[in-house]
């Protein structure tokens, strides 16, 4: 019998290490998979980083493509004018010295009078005839248009400016839709034909920022596929309680294989060293995050469309509905 109970017990005694030695393994695991989730999130967050400031990389190089035109033509018509104005003063330098002689000559005398008499005319069609002045009128005044580029410009930045919020707000997806357009417009400039179709929506909550960062990517993009030339036609409109911003280009389109792989992270068709496979898989992140989505349409050859979806905010929806139903 004493035997028997030293089994038992020694049986019980390895079932207790077993026991806490499967407790420890499982408390191991989870910790392990804690650790490589918070690793992954670390990775996320700079996966995401990384893209924001690639977007903002594009940002600055569009913006001084932009500056710069308007820039140069400022600084062209100020020399052109400098130069006619220095012109200008030294006609008028000519007519106030030769009227300077007269400051002693006495303009009783006959003489004096008529050499006056002939020499006015003379100074009069001297500045009637000058075009300087209408010349640099004018050149001023397309400078001044310049200036209202540059300032329309900075107008459509509010939105990638605010890079650094993380709030959401109400806002205006057609006024995202014309800053990531201005930004975009040096990569298609005399080779891209934009046609906006930007209908009156509902504001959504969001974060300005991240959404600017999805209409420039997928601008991006439809301008990458579109080798020659071609046409991008934007597009807003509401659809139930969600708006939805559908952005089509006459590319190549994607293949049917490939489809079902674009959101994929690190999935790209691009040659090693051009991408990165991550732009269209942070869009989908960004728009799931914010309860919105992204569908997209191809047929080889012939395009691709991609529509952005995002619920809008019911108290804008409700404002909509009543603006729509009396717009007084």
């Amino acid at each position: 019998m004493i035997w028997i109970l030293a089994i038992l017990l020694l049986l019980a005694a390895a079932a207790l290490i077993w026991l806490w030695l499967a407790r420890a393994r499982l408390l191991v695991e989870h910790q392990s998979a804690s650790e490589a989730l918070k690793r992954m999130q670390t990775t996320q967050s700079q996966v995401m980083h990384t893209n924001k400031l690639a977007s903002l990389g594009q940002m600055v190089a569009g913006v001084t493509h932009e500056i710069n035109t308007p820039l140069g033509f400022l600084r062209s018509n100020a020399q052109v004018v400098t130069e006619l104005l220095e012109e200008h003063m030294q006609i008028v330098g000519k007519i106030a010295s030769a009227l300077g002689k007269f400051e002693q000559v006495d303009l009783a005398q006959p003489q004096a009078q008529e050499a006056l008499r002939r020499l006015l005319p003379k100074m009069q069609a001297a500045l009637k005839n000058d075009e300087r002045i209408a010349e640099s009128r004018a050149l001023l005044h397309d400078a001044l248009e310049g200036v209202d580029q540059i300032s329309s410009l900075v107008k459509n930045l509010k939105g990638f400016a605010r890079v650094d919020r993380d709030g959401q707000e109400l806002w205006n997806v057609n006024e995202g839709v014309e800053s990531a357009l201005m930004i975009a417009n040096h990569q298609m400039k005399d080779r891209i034909e934009v046609i906006k179709n930007l209908e009156s929506v509902p504001l959504v909550r969001v974060m300005p920022s991240q959404i600017n960062q999805v209409f420039l990517n997928l601008i991006t993009n439809a301008a990458q596929a579109m080798h020659e030339r071609g046409t991008l036609t934007v597009s807003s409109r509401r659809n139930g309680e969600t708006v939805e911003i559908e952005f089509s280009d006459t590319g190549s389109g994607i293949p049917s294989a490939v489809l079902p792989k674009i959101f994929d992270p690190f999935f790209t068709t691009k040659p090693v060293g051009e991408g990165t496979g991550l732009g269209l898989s942070i869009v989908h992140k960004i728009l799931t995050s914010h309860q919105g989505d992204i569908k997209v349409h191809s047929t080889p050859g012939h395009g691709a469309r991609f529509t952005v979806i995002l619920p809008v905010d019911h108290a804008a929806l409700k404002s909509h509905s009543a603006i729509t139903r009396d717009p007084a």
